[in-house]
């Protein structure tokens, strides 16, 4: 989060909390989390995420946005999407905090402060988190969430994983779809994208991408992904497939 105004009321709010009233109490709150590790060094990210190609691994929209669709770089961008779904590693289930929920926009400030520290996310060890975190412990310098996000930082750590993963995806699905004929990818990218609503993965971008296709293979997609309740999407996804269907079907009428 780099929003001044926001970030005064992030701390506003858990400033009043700082007494602890209850078991509910985010800053009392213990999520369990405990830390992993990789065989390969000190990351804190997946392989997947550390092996992608520049610049999706920077996870910086400004140097994508600006990338040439040459044959290249697309099929640069149909690995990156295939990698992120067929990685082995499960998904991590992230700890829901107690109400209101105000740590989650306190991990996302620790998430922006650690980019700013380092650049390529994707190489971030665990002594670069903990030489942060050992500065939002001191109670001279952070309100009380940032002291619980420094004591409990691999809850923090977990959260960053699927918001990569899901910017990664979104991040090329928006670049498909900025393409001037993104039909000429439905070959591969229907079932991706397909793929990736189901795993909740870029999901959003990925059913923009289905509309902005056509064709009749990205509209049959569409409506496998828009049934509920009992469909393969998550009931949001499937209200935004079937938000999609109807803006095509109006635009069909319009024309």
């Amino acid at each position: 989060m780099t929003d001044d105004k926001a970030e005064r009321d992030v701390g506003r709010a858990a400033a009043m909390t700082e007494s602890g009233t209850g078991p509910d109490d985010e800053t009392a709150w213990d999520p369990q989390v405990e830390r992993w590790r990789y065989p390969d060094g000190d990351f804190v990210l997946p392989p997947t995420l550390r092996c992608l190609p520049q610049p999706w691994d920077e996870f910086d929209w400004t140097r994508i946005a600006g990338l040439p669709r040459t044959d290249e770089r697309v099929a640069q961008a149909r690995r990156v999407l295939s990698a992120l779904l067929d990685d082995r590693e499960p998904a991590p289930r992230v700890p829901q905090p107690p109400s209101p929920g105000l740590l989650w926009q306190v991990w996302e400030q620790f998430h922006e402060a650690l980019s700013q520290r380092v650049p390529r996310l994707s190489h971030v060890t665990w002594a670069d988190v903990d030489a942060l975190a050992s500065e939002w412990r001191d109670p001279e310098r952070a309100y009380p969430l940032q002291r619980h996000v420094g004591r409990h930082v691999d809850v923090a750590m977990l959260a960053l994983i699927p918001r990569l993963r899901d910017d990664v995806a979104d991040s090329v699905f928006h670049w498909l779809t900025l393409d001037t004929d993104p039909g000429r990818f439905a070959d591969w990218a229907v079932s991706l994208a397909e793929r990736c609503v189901i795993e909740d993965i870029g999901a959003d971008s990925a059913i923009e991408l289905l509309g902005a296709m056509g064709g009749a293979e990205s509209r049959a997609a569409l409506e496998r992904l828009a049934v509920k309740p009992d469909g393969p999407a998550t009931w949001d996804n499937a209200e935004a497939a079937q938000s999609m269907l109807f803006e095509l079907g109006t635009e069909g009428m319009d024309s």
